[in-house]
């Protein structure tokens, strides 16, 4: 009897452990680092996005001005972060693919902020989606608002030019391409401060005779989009900044003559067209007010006249518009 015990407690002491679940012990391991926080925000905000932003007072509040909008418009986005139960910090919007810069609200209390929404003169009419996004203690959130767009009315017109301006040689062709890349590196480049202290102005006086969405039967040939509106000018009129900003281009291009872009921060420029002579060198610092250039007639036209047009965001908006909408943000503050 003790012999055969002895050979049981043997064979017990070699007995094989039995291999452990590393599958099972990995994923206790992962939930228990998401759940820590260790892994970021990724999967767990989910989870936290249910418990924290269910109630109204963790969500910021968003204003839109004018809602139902139309194409080609500017539209004003306010967001109230006073009533929230969490502070937040990185606070942005999308639309279109595009960020929208943000900012404190010139005339209403700290926590309030004012974007500026370029609405495509091409987007298809009806509800359109942005999204918010924030962080607060609990980590990454969003939400998706809605504005409704409306088709605007817009006019048409036929207009007459030089066969040139129309039917391009090969050199022409390369050189309006060359234009096009140029202008758009300049709408790259935006302040990210508000350099507009005030109110903008008209760059000159002088009756409009065709206004931003026009839509343009060129020598019976060529169909465009008029991207922002004329006025009438006799030759070298001076033409003035529509408000303070950096000049980010001046020269002569092949379509829109002598031009110069204003960089007024934020996303916003307004641009000028055909002028006959340029005042303004790109990186100087403008004021309100000051001659930039004056009018012409260089460039494709039909006579002389004033060519002002507005990018938010890089896109084309009307620019009558555009001053409505931004002295509507101003006029509480008593700014000038």
């Amino acid at each position: 009897m003790r012999k055969s015990s002895k050979k049981t407690r043997a064979t017990a002491q070699y007995r094989p452990v039995p291999s452990p679940n590393y599958t099972l012990l990995i994923t206790i391991l992962f939930a228990i680092f998401v759940a820590e926080g260790i892994f970021g925000p990724g999967a767990a905000t989910e989870t936290v996005d249910a418990q924290h932003v269910a109630s109204d007072n963790n969500v910021p509040r968003v204003a839109l001005s004018p809602n139902p909008a139309k194409n080609g418009n500017v539209v004003l986005l306010e967001i109230d972060t006073r009533s929230l139960e969490q502070p937040v910090f990185g606070l942005q919007v999308k639309f279109q693919e595009k960020m929208i810069t943000l900012s404190p609200h010139p005339s209403k209390a700290e926590g309030v902020y004012f974007g500026l929404m370029g609405i495509p003169y091409h987007i298809t009419p009806g509800s359109t989606a942005f999204k918010l996004e924030w962080t607060n203690r609990y980590g990454y959130h969003s939400k998706i608002a809605h504005l409704t767009v409306n088709p605007g009315k817009y006019r048409s017109e036929k207009l007459k030019v030089a066969k040139r301006m129309v039917s391009l040689s090969k050199d022409d062709r390369q050189r309006s391409r060359l234009d096009r890349n140029e202008v758009k590196k300049a709408y790259l480049i935006s302040s990210s401060d508000r350099l507009w202290p005030g109110m903008f102005q008209l760059p000159v006086e002088g009756k409009v005779t065709s206004f931003y969405g026009t839509r343009r039967l060129i020598n019976g040939k060529v169909k465009s989009v008029h991207t922002g509106v004329d006025f009438r000018a006799n030759e070298d009129t001076p033409i003035q900044a529509a408000n303070a900003g950096i000049v980010r281009l001046a020269k002569n291009l092949f379509f829109s003559g002598n031009h110069v872009i204003v960089d007024h921060g934020l996303g916003l420029f307004t641009n000028y067209s055909h002028l006959s002579k340029i005042h303004v060198i790109p990186g100087q610092r403008v004021e309100k007010g000051q001659v930039i250039g004056y009018a012409g007639s260089t460039g494709r036209v039909n006579g002389p006249h004033l060519h002002w047009g507005a990018k938010v965001n890089g896109t084309s908006v009307d620019p009558l518009q555009l001053l409505t909408v931004l002295t509507s943000l101003l006029q509480e503050s008593g700014a000038d």
